[in-house]
């Protein structure tokens, strides 16, 4: 009895499947006439409905999953295309603001060409700004104090970036610690490639990114992208930090602040490049 209960469900399943299929096949031959059939014909028109709304319905469904994956691959072709034409805006805005002279430069910065190592995010410190981290390469992958770590995408030319992370301050034989760009110990010598005018960059304990032109009079505009001008000698020249969202002035009025939004994203941030400059 167990074992009728078990499987007759399923032969009526498969039974009925049988007799669509048989009925479906007759009626597509012209064997059986719907039209004036009484009421066996409007039994077969029936099922030629269902049958063919089930039809309809599974091939939409494959073409609706076909779709989503293949917008999926699009996407993901079309973000890392965004990227690099970012990138190469940022590389000729830089030129263009410097010299004409210097048209070369585009060719040389449009990728990055250091070596380099991926690291994976495998911890984060206590802080809810996303300040310090660390990540599963070390010494044993070559990596050294005050290399410098970014975020970006890799192609077939090399690294395209997409915005300064931060910088090794301690390594272990398979990990290092990465404080970033948002901490208030981080400070960082800046450019704006809109006006060429330098300053200095720090983090805060709110998360915030600010900083000052060495010249009081600087003008910055809303907007303006901000890279690394390399002063210091501890980060690289020209990498991307972010743009201006405000142009504020100070209590005592004699300076201006502006205030960055990172390229980096880093409630997100799960890998990193780490460029290994200190050779």
């Amino acid at each position: 009895m167990n074992f009728i209960n078990k499987y007759f469900k399923r032969f009526l399943f498969f039974i009925t499947i049988f007799i669509l299929i048989v009925l479906i096949g007759l009626t597509s031959v012209g064997r059986i006439k719907t039209t004036n059939g009484g009421f066996f014909g409007d039994f077969i028109s029936s099922l030629q409905k269902i049958s063919f709304n089930i039809g309809q319905t599974l091939t939409n469904s494959f073409y609706s999953v076909h779709e989503i994956v293949k917008m999926k691959e699009e996407n993901i072709m079309l973000t890392e295309t965004v990227h690099e034409l970012q990138e190469q805006v940022r590389v000729l805005e830089n030129i263009v603001n410097k010299s004409e002279a210097l048209e070369n430069e585009y060719t040389i910065k449009k990728n990055l060409t250091y070596d380099y190592e991926i690291g994976q995010v495998i911890a984060l410190d206590n802080s809810n700004w996303f300040s310090k981290f660390t990540v599963d390469k070390g010494e044993n992958d070559g990596i050294n104090k005050n290399d410098i770590v970014i975020y970006g995408v890799e192609t077939d030319d090399g690294i395209v970036q997409i915005g300064l992370v931060g910088l090794i301050t301690e390594t272990g034989s398979n990990w290092s610690k990465v404080i970033t760009l948002l901490d208030e110990s981080c400070k960082i010598s800046f450019r704006d490639i809109n006006n060429d005018e330098s300053g200095i960059l720090q983090g805060s304990i709110s998360g915030d990114v600010s900083g000052y032109f060495f010249n009081s009079k600087s003008i910055a505009s809303i907007g303006d992208s901000i890279v690394t001008s390399g002063i210091g000698e501890v980060y690289l020249p020209d990498l991307f930090i972010g743009k201006v969202i405000e142009f504020v002035q100070t209590t005592d009025a004699s300076t201006h602040k502006i205030i960055i939004k990172p390229a980096v994203d880093f409630t997100k941030l799960n890998k990193v490049f780490i460029l290994k400059t200190n050779r």
